[in-house]
């Protein structure tokens, strides 16, 4: 008894490419994910004063030439915010600041004020480098969700790239 395996090329090269698109789409889905977990993350452990930074920590999608596409979680550094007096601040200094030298988790050099250490009463990591520990925090296993949904679209088999086999009886070969 042998096999005999038939495929069609071209129909093979287009089910190829479609399993490689599905995998690049599945795995940007995961990076999309984690993207929203991190920003998540970052604005939970941001500390709150006016809710100026927590609301200009967003993500952003790029896409390259080969359409594929990359994430970014940032913070608006730009956004300004004016006082009563009248004065006009810039986010990314005091973004900075409390980044690095919050306590806990930063320097120490700032202390936690009345909003930020309520917010950390609800069970909130508030503190300094938020977003780096988000960045930790959120990413999880990434690789592994990444390496799975690969496998989940790869892993259907010869026959979902054209390819078919078929029994061969030996037995007919010498009728």
């Amino acid at each position: 008894m042998g096999m005999q395996m038939r495929y069609n090329p071209s129909m093979l090269e287009a089910r190829l490419n479609q399993i490689g698109d599905r995998a690049v789409k599945g795995v940007s889905d995961v990076m999309r994910r984690a993207a929203i977990r991190i920003r998540d993350l970052a604005r939970a452990y941001a500390p709150v004063k006016t809710g100026l930074l927590e609301r200009s920590i967003d993500y952003a999608v790029i896409r390259d030439d080969k359409r594929r596409n990359s994430y970014i979680v940032f913070i608006d550094l730009d956004e300004i915010k004016v006082n009563t007096k009248g004065n006009v601040k810039e986010l990314g200094d005091y973004a900075f600041l409390m980044h690095e030298g919050l306590s806990p988790y930063g320097s120490g050099a700032f202390k936690l004020g009345k909003k930020s250490a309520a917010k950390r009463a609800r069970g909130k990591k508030v503190g300094g480098r938020f977003l780096t520990r988000a960045a930790k925090d959120g990413l999880g296993d990434i690789l592994g969700e990444a390496a799975k949904e690969v496998r989940r679209v790869t892993g259907s088999g010869a026959s979902s790239v054209g390819v078919q086999y078929q029994r061969i009886d030996d037995d007919e070969d010498y009728e």
